[in-house]
């Protein structure tokens, strides 16, 4: 064997097994029935959600409400609870429609002089008010200062009430309804209680739609007046928003 033949043996013996794993790595990759590796996944960040600003849902919703042509209103109270309507006159239940900017119809149930149980009806439309007399059933006309719209006045009552809440928290968030707490100052009810209301502060609860933010409730619990009970609870309801009411004078015979 020469040298020349021996040497190019031993570069053979070198050269062909490098080869042979360069091969098999390129057919492995070329090869299509081989899975190639999985990309790794991306993180999608999760959005924040937005916190919501209390105060300004509030403010949102007094100035929709105020600005509500027509609704009904339900006005109650727990056990023996009662709203001073007159300086003889109290409220227990009252339930009726309000028509922008200066119309009402209501009819309640109240105590008469602490001692006489009573149903009447109010109308009032602008600078005219009636009510039904409890023993006749008759309308007759009554003083202006009568009219319940000094708290039922959309543009002032409910939206003043609204905006007054101190510290207020979202309760609720659920569905399609906002819930919020907060104190509110007994002067703020001076339009629904008159002089009768106190110094001090009540616990108020209320209830908003969210798409409109129309309030839909309001509970209001705490002592407002020197003569009630401890623990009365009133509670306010609308409903009816801007459908259409027409209130008219009744007939005084």
């Amino acid at each position: 064997m020469t040298p020349l033949f021996r040497n190019t043996l031993l570069l053979l013996s070198i050269v062909l097994p490098i080869l042979s794993v360069i091969s098999g790595c390129a057919d492995r990759t070329a090869s299509p029935s081989e899975p190639t590796a999985a990309p790794l996944p991306t993180h999608t960040p999760v959005p924040t959600p937005t916190p919501i600003n209390v105060e300004d849902l509030l403010r949102r919703s007094g100035e929709a409400t105020s600005q509500l042509r027509t609704f009904h209103f339900r006005l109650e109270h727990n056990d023996e609870g009662s709203t001073p309507f007159t300086d003889t006159l109290d409220i227990i239940e009252a339930e009726g429609d309000v028509a922008s900017p200066d119309s009402v119809s209501i009819s309640f149930s109240g105590r008469f002089s602490d001692r006489f149980a009573m149903r009447a009806s109010l109308i009032t439309i602008g600078s005219e008010s009636y009510m039904t007399n409890p023993l006749s059933g008759n309308w007759e006309e009554v003083p202006a200062e009568v009219s319940p719209l000094g708290f039922f006045d959309p543009q002032q009552g409910i939206g003043a009430m609204m905006t007054g809440l101190r510290n207020p928290t979202l309760t609720s968030k659920e569905g399609d309804e906002f819930g919020i707490e907060g104190d509110l100052d007994v002067q703020a009810l001076r339009p629904l209680l008159g002089d009768a209301a106190q110094d001090g502060t009540v616990r108020v609860e209320v209830t908003l739609h969210k798409n409109t933010l129309y309030l839909k409730e309001a509970v209001i619990e705490g002592r407002a007046t020197a003569g009630e009970p401890e623990g009365v609870i009133r509670t306010i309801t609308l409903s009816q928003y801007n459908q259409s009411i027409f209130i008219s004078a009744p007939d005084t015979g």
